[in-house]
């Protein structure tokens, strides 16, 4: 069986809107699979960088990182040529907040992508890690400190 690593990074991205707070979710799988934005990090890219570029690309969203949320770590197999291949993924997380520009998504990686307010999104994610991030990121942006003002890019 062969190996691979992967690095992502993505975004937990809120705004205020007509229904409260909303966070932004892409689907998958005709709907069966909501998950939070992300991608690849690209060679020479930071993680802050991927982060945004990949709300952007498959959301069509503008969103200011805010602070860093920290990493989730799974694992799955994928096929290459009949030859499995064990999969370890590490995705970077952060806050953002809300630019511009209105959810469409990119349809060679996403089917959909949406404003849900959060208290739907928290029973709507399709992974118990993406909904530790989207609490780890109500928690720094209904305590805003110090030390999230001085993170911001």
């Amino acid at each position: 069986m062969g190996r691979r690593r992967v690095v992502s990074a993505g975004g937990v991205v809120l705004r205020m809107g007509r229904r409260g707070l909303e966070v932004l979710l892409v689907t998958l799988r005709q709907g069966a699979v909501w998950s939070l934005p992300k991608g690849q990090v690209e060679p020479g890219e930071r993680y802050a960088e991927t982060a945004v570029r990949e709300v952007r690309e498959e959301t069509s969203v503008e969103a200011r990182i805010l602070a860093p949320l920290g990493r989730i770590r799974y694992h799955f197999t994928v096929r290459d040529e009949a030859i499995p291949v064990a999969v370890t993924k590490e995705v970077h997380y952060f806050l953002m907040r809300y630019q511009a520009g209105e959810p469409k998504p990119q349809l060679a990686e996403v089917e959909g992508a949406e404003w849900v307010p959060v208290r739907v999104a928290l029973a709507r994610l399709s992974y118990a890690n993406e909904r530790d991030m989207l609490h780890r990121a109500l928690s720094r942006w209904e305590k805003p400190s110090r030390s999230l003002a001085a993170t911001q890019v």
